[in-house]
């Protein structure tokens, strides 16, 4: 059927101010039943056989509040969506990171558990995340609890029955609605013999094949314009929604370019960015294995080898990732042993920048295995050292950059680097951080970039016992900007060494719960510093949901703060603390880890009950 344009008058169309009505409780995925058109302001469109998540349903409207790929309205009750159960969802394990990039996408990491919501083809399913989060990811990346790879090919059970089997009918403001020309084009059903349903199939995957070039022609024509192959698909998109809000008549072909568009299609062979990142890559392999050029200490070869990397760093930034990729795994990165083999050799500070930019390039686009091959390499470790020793700025941020990339992705460091990784290190780390003149530092560039690799070489403690930076920081009399600098991303709960988004530990949170284990390291806060921290963790708590596990951590936290501090000496924000505590603790429903950790701070702090 196609998609019909109810009339204002029959459902009462809401607006932006339209009040939340109560709700009955049913929020949650929605499978919906038929094509639904409104041009009207706040309102969403969708088309039959889609997944869809209503965030407040009302049961005395007939609009729920609800979102479709991010996009935030109103969404029509009565008749049009039916609830996924998803108790009945098959669960599958993520066996294959997925970026997730493209709206309807959904990123998953390996190791994840997720529910299998529908099957919308053999590649692509729509799957839940135990994290509450939704869209689609290509069946290959998920492996049944057992081990086995799915290959869109295994018995998944879903909520919803084959999309075919609902005929219920449309609800009856639609279908006392008229029909619109583009019903005359629906196909009606015939008989087929075997050999016209193959000239069918012929055709489809020729129109397949002319809508894949079309696409692959509008990306390159924007990238001819010097724009990165990403950011070229983004303004492709844009284009093709414009289009589509601008002329509906065009939907169907534009819907299919966008489809087509946010599928992940196979590279080709012939594709060019990969044959000349082959040459490119192999060429940097040969000059690695010439023994007159080994560690490059010809130096009439400087203009040769830097304009190589110039350009192959210009790009991998460019050209599509799954190219990057794509060429890694066939040449069994061997490129990128040979980067850390340049770098070690290498003593001109240009070509030791430019090849650690590669590496850094690299791990952005492949963090696996890419950074675990770097950081279980002498790169690491020879990193800390080069990085005491840079007096080049440009030179020292890429040392940087690789150091905190190489520990930020959630990779065990190899047991030796935590002896080498030593206190010297970091008692470097932080003197240059707090130090105020540094001569070729014009720009106070150098404590940013040492409190990065601080925070990330942090993540790699577990236990504050061995916790090596705890250990230095104790013997430390002040650590103005370190706490400044701390306190100030905290509040803006940002992770500024956050290279890879979604994945690992928030390196932020973890050294502010750290240093305010113990007396000894929370008394290099100001008082007034704890005392913004205490108002900050109070807003936290009251503007996340009960079960949020943001909420657990913030209250962990002011329960570490109370409990490490002299906070008997002024007892700041008290009466605002206790009636969120108090809160907290007579909400309804099971008992939550909130409750559990607000009632803990209530019995372990009675000097909140008693009057100042």
């Amino acid at each position: 059927m196609g998609s019909t344009i109810l009339s204002d008058q029959r459902l009462s169309i809401p607006n932006s101010k339209t009040p939340n009505h109560a709700t009955d409780g049913m929020s949650g995925l929605y499978w919906t039943l038929h094509d639904f058109d409104c041009k009207q302001q706040h309102v969403l469109s969708f088309k039959k056989n889609q997944v869809v998540e209503v965030t407040k349903a009302s049961s005395s409207t007939n609009w729920h509040r609800g979102r479709i790929n991010g996009r935030a309205g109103f969404l029509p009750a009565n008749g049009y969506l039916k609830r996924i159960n998803l108790d009945k969802c098959s669960k599958l394990v993520v066996r294959l990171d997925f970026e997730g990039s493209k709206p309807g996408q959904l990123k998953i990491y390996e190791g994840q558990v997720v529910s299998v919501i529908v099957k919308n083809d053999a590649q692509w399913w729509t799957v839940r995340s135990d994290t509450g989060k939704w869209g689609m990811v290509p069946a290959k990346c998920l492996k049944t609890i057992n081990g086995s790879a799915t290959n869109g090919e295994i018995t998944v059970h879903t909520s919803i029955e084959s999309p075919d089997s609902f005929n219920s009918q449309p609800p009856l403001s639609k279908r006392d609605s008229t029909p619109t020309d583009s019903m005359s084009s629906v196909p009606r059903p015939d008989s087929k013999t075997p050999e016209s349903e193959m000239s069918v199939n012929n055709h489809k995957e020729n129109k397949k094949k002319d809508v894949d070039a079309v696409i692959n022609d509008l990306v390159e024509g924007v990238r001819k314009k010097g724009i990165k192959y990403q950011t070229s698909k983004e303004i492709v998109h844009e284009v093709l929604q414009q289009l589509m809000a601008d002329y509906p008549a065009w939907d169907t072909h534009l819907s299919e370019l966008c489809t087509t568009l946010n599928r992940e299609g196979e590279v080709q062979s012939s594709d060019p960015d990969l044959l000349k990142l082959e040459e490119m890559f192999e060429h940097l392999v040969t000059i690695a294995d010439d023994e007159q050029q080994r560690g490059w200490k010809c130096q009439d070869d400087m203009t040769d080898i830097s304009t190589l990397l110039r350009d192959l760093l210009t790009l991998l930034r460019n050209a599509n990732p799954r190219v990057v990729v794509q060429v890694f795994d066939k040449l069994n990165y061997e490129p990128l042993y040979t980067l850390v083999q340049y770098y070690l050799l290498e003593e001109r500070a240009l070509l030791k920048r430019l090849s650690l930019e590669v590496m850094f390039e690299s791990m952005v686009i492949c963090p696996d295995p890419v950074c675990s091959l770097l950081l279980t390499s002498r790169l690491l470790v020879q990193l800390a050292t080069d990085i005491q020793a840079s007096t080049k700025m440009s030179l020292l941020e890429a040392q940087c950059n690789v150091f905190c990339a190489c520990l930020s992705y959630p990779v065990t460091m190899p047991a030796n680097h935590y002896d080498q990784l030593d206190s010297v290190f970091i008692s470097y780390l932080l003197s240059r951080i707090e130090m105020s003149d540094i001569p070729f530092d014009s720009d106070r560039e150098v404590p940013t970039l040492f409190f990065k690799c601080l925070l990330s070489l942090n993540l790699h403690y577990k236990d504050l016992r061995s916790n090596k930076i705890c250990s230095v920081l104790k013997s430390n009399s002040s650590a103005t900007n370190l706490t400044e600098l701390l306190l100030l991303h905290f509040n803006r709960a940002e992770d500024p060494r956050q290279y890879f988004p979604g994945s690992g530990e928030d390196s932020v949170r973890k050294l502010m719960s750290d240093m305010f284990s113990s007396p000894d390291t929370s008394e290099l806060f100001f008082t007034n510093d704890v005392k913004v921290l205490i108002e900050v963790l109070h807003r936290n708590v009251i503007d996340r949901p009960d079960g949020d596990e943001d909420r657990v951590y913030y209250l962990r936290t002011l329960d570490l703060v109370l409990t490490n501090t002299d906070y008997q000496d002024h007892y700041h924000y008290k009466g605002q603390i206790l009636e969120l505590l108090h809160k907290v603790v007579e909400e309804e429903g099971n008992e939550t880890q909130s409750q559990i950790v607000a009632e803990r701070i209530l019995k372990k702090h009675v000097c909140l009950s008693i009057s100042s």
